[in-house]
Parts: structure tokens; C-alpha cells; sequence
């Protein structure tokens, strides 16, 4: 009997030993099961071009409405308004190099030779802007134009918040002033008869992935949509976080209408 109980109490404590270790391993795997449940979790956003350069976007934005005020100064002779602007400017640019990590090794190096240019020419355009000197005033305000224009061609397109100052490209005319799938000639003026880089130009993107289930979200992205961004296709009006998403979903809307859903259904799952 004495050789039966310990048996039976053998067998019981395996049994039990090895229920606790079956626990341990699949809790968290139920754990984790559990987490990955609809409106349980964040999902990583689609990256747009935008996102990867989101900050440095976000001081381009500033420096061109810097630039443009600047430009104002010095048309209307302002010219002691002019070395605070321009000073905004090259502060502005130097922190590219750190805000721009995605950028190739050879483009950052030459992002890096156009900020010791704008250094150059800001301190210039103080100088001379301080002893009312017009002329020179505006020859470096023309080598600071130039120098932004290159800062922002070494940047992949769409990346940055357009200056508003070059004319639409053929291919954004292209793509926003042409009709096709649901993308209709309605549209097409309900929207301005733009490119939403142009009409949105001086909206800064913000790319908040914090939506939580039963919110809107970008139709792209899936991140949290700018109310301000709006874009009308087939007739609806849809919310995004970014002019560069914009693009893409009118792409999407005249080459594959069917994938195109309503407003209302891009929501947080």
C-alpha cells in the first residue's frame, strides 16, 4: 500500500511539474495572441518619403516661410529685417545634416558644402543689409535662393514641403490635372485645379501613429489623417496626412478604382 501511495504521489507531482512548465511556455504565446487583437495593438504605419524625412520637412516649412518673408524685406527695402531673416535661415539649415540620416553619404556631403554656403551668404547679407547697401543685398539674397534650390534637389521628391515658387511638373500635371478611373474632371476642379503639393504647401505634415480602433486614418499611411489635407476623388471627400499620400491614392484611384473604398471605411480596425 506504502509502495502504491508513493507511486500514485510520484506520478502526481510529475504530472504537476510538467502542467507548470506547459503553462509557462504557452501563456505568453496566449499572451501575445491576445495583444494581437484587432484595436489591441499599433500596427508600424506604411513609411511614406515624407515620414523618413519628417523632420527635416518640418524645418524646410519653416525656412521657406522665412525666405519668403525675407524676400518681402528686401523688395519693399526693409532692409533692417533683413539679417534677422536671413540668420533664421542659416540656423534653420544647419540642422539638416542631422535631420536627414536617409539621405546617400555622397548627398549628405554635398547638403553639408550648401550650409557652409548659406552660413556665407547670411553673414553677407547682414553686413551689407546693416550699411544699406540694397544692391549687394539683393546679389546675396539671389546666391541664398540658389543655395536652397540646391539643398532641396538632393532630396528624393516629394520629401520635402515645396517652396511654391516652381512651377507643377509634367508629371504631377499628370497625374492631378487628368482624369481617369474615379478620378474625374469634377474632381479635378473641386480640388483647385492644383497639385496638392502646390495647395498644400505651407501645411506642415505630422505623422501620428497614436490612432487608436474606430478612428480615421490616412487611406495610405494608416496614420492619424490632418483635417486640413482633404482631397476630393469620385465625387467624396477624403482626409490625409501628407500631400505625397494624396498622390498616391489619386494613382491608386485612376489605375485600380476598385480597390478604392469610401471615405468612412478607413478607420482604425
Amino acid at each position: 500500500m506504502t509502495s502504491n501511495y508513493l507511486s500514485r504521489h510520484t506520478f502526481f507531482t510529475m504530472a504537476s511539474a510538467f502542467a507548470l512548465a506547459v503553462s509557462i511556455v504557452i501563456l505568453p504565446a496566449a499572451t501575445v495572441r491576445a495583444q494581437s487583437q484587432p484595436g489591441m495593438s499599433i500596427r508600424k504605419p506604411v513609411e511614406t518619403v515624407a515620414m523618413k524625412f519628417a523632420k527635416a520637412g518640418e524645418t524646410w516649412s519653416a525656412i521657406i516661410a522665412d525666405r519668403k518673408s525675407l524676400d518681402s524685406a528686401i523688395k519693399n527695402g526693409n532692409l533692417s529685417e533683413a539679417h534677422e531673416l536671413a540668420f533664421a535661415i542659416r540656423d534653420g539649415v544647419v540642422t539638416l545634416p542631422y535631420k536627414s540620416s536617409a539621405l546617400a553619404p555622397s548627398k549628405r556631403k554635398s547638403l553639408e558644402v550648401q550650409v557652409r554656403t548659406v552660413a556665407t551668404v547670411a553673414e553677407n547679407i547682414d553686413k551689407y543689409a546693416d550699411a544699406g547697401n540694397a544692391p549687394k543685398t539683393k546679389t546675396e539674397y539671389a546666391r541664398l535662393v540658389k543655395a536652397l534650390g540646391v539643398i532641396e534637389a538632393l532630396y528624393p521628391a516629394n520629401a520635402l514641403p515645396s517652396s511654391g515658387s516652381k512651377p507643377m511638373s509634367a508629371a504631377d500635371k499628370a497625374l492631378f490635372l487628368t482624369p481617369g478611373g474615379l478620378y474625374t474632371l469634377a474632381d479635378i476642379e473641386a480640388n483647385g485645379n492644383a497639385s496638392a503639393y502646390q495647395k498644400y504647401a505651407s501645411v506642415v505634415p505630422d505623422h501620428d501613429a497614436k490612432v487608436k480602433a474606430g478612428d480615421q486614418v490616412c487611406p495610405i499611411s494608416e496614420t492619424k489623417p490632418n483635417p486640413q489635407l482633404t482631397w476630393v476623388i469620385g465625387g467624396k471627400t477624403y482626409q490625409f496626412c501628407c500631400p505625397p499620400c494624396i498622390a498616391e491614392f489619386v494613382k491608386k484611384a485612376k489605375t485600380d478604382p476598385k480597390s478604392v473604398l469610401a471615405p468612412e471605411a478607413y478607420i482604425k480596425k
